[in-house]
């Protein structure tokens, strides 16, 4: 049993476009019928069954499953997307966390529901990023840098913070391995490979999708 992940590129266009993901499961051999979170920059992590359509599950910044074949989806633009595989790939996830998520600890409720739902451990969890804005880039006031004593780093009169670098702290302190193979260190505001809010203030996203195989 292996778990397939990817996060798609600008040249295939919005994601969130009618069609669009589906074409893009398509296109990979996978099933059309996906799951997304409605992402309100919150920790809310829901369990998906098999589903028999794809389903937007509302006020949820993250998925799991345990079913095979089930495509879980989230859009960023600059956020981090995390990839989980629990107990070899027996339950797989997909989290959307920006500065709000990361902060709010989405991926220690994911551990948490990981734990109460399968009996899964933390040490049984993996964990890698998709493509986010760098801390290069990701300049902020203190009102937000406020919460990241890992990352942040003054400049004049703002801030720089290192979303990558706060998870990476918070899956070690719970106990969750970072594969640092897999995760994608690429700046997606400087890399026009990829959608970026805050380079352009585009309204058109990336997805990152993960799956199960059977």
């Amino acid at each position: 049993m292996t778990a397939l992940s990817f996060t798609t590129e600008a040249r295939q266009g919005d994601a969130r476009a009618p069609g669009s993901l589906a074409r893009i499961l398509r296109s990979k051999k996978l099933s059309e019928t996906f799951a997304c979170a409605e992402q309100i920059h919150g920790s809310g992590v829901r369990v998906v069954p098999k589903l028999t359509a794809s389903k937007k599950y509302l006020r949820a910044d993250g998925l799991l499953t345990a079913e095979a074949n089930q495509p879980l989806a989230i859009y960023t633009a600059d956020c981090v997307p995390i990839f989980m595989s629990a107990d070899q790939d027996r339950v797989v996830g997909i989290l959307h966390a920006g500065w709000r998520g990361t902060r709010s600890g989405i991926l220690k409720n994911a551990v948490r529901i990981l734990r109460r739902k399968w009996g899964i451990a933390a040490k049984a969890v993996r964990i890698w990023l998709g493509p986010s804005i760098g801390p290069c880039c990701f300049e902020v006031k203190w009102d937000v840098a406020s919460h990241f004593p890992v990352s942040r780093r003054r400049i004049k009169d703002r801030w720089n913070i290192d979303l990558i670098k706060e998870l990476r702290a918070q899956a070690q302190q719970l106990g969750v391995k970072m594969v640092r193979s897999k995760s994608d260190p690429r700046c997606t505001m400087h890399n026009e490979q990829f959608h970026s809010y805050r380079r352009n203030q585009t309204a058109h996203r990336l997805a990152s999708v993960i799956m199960k195989n059977s």
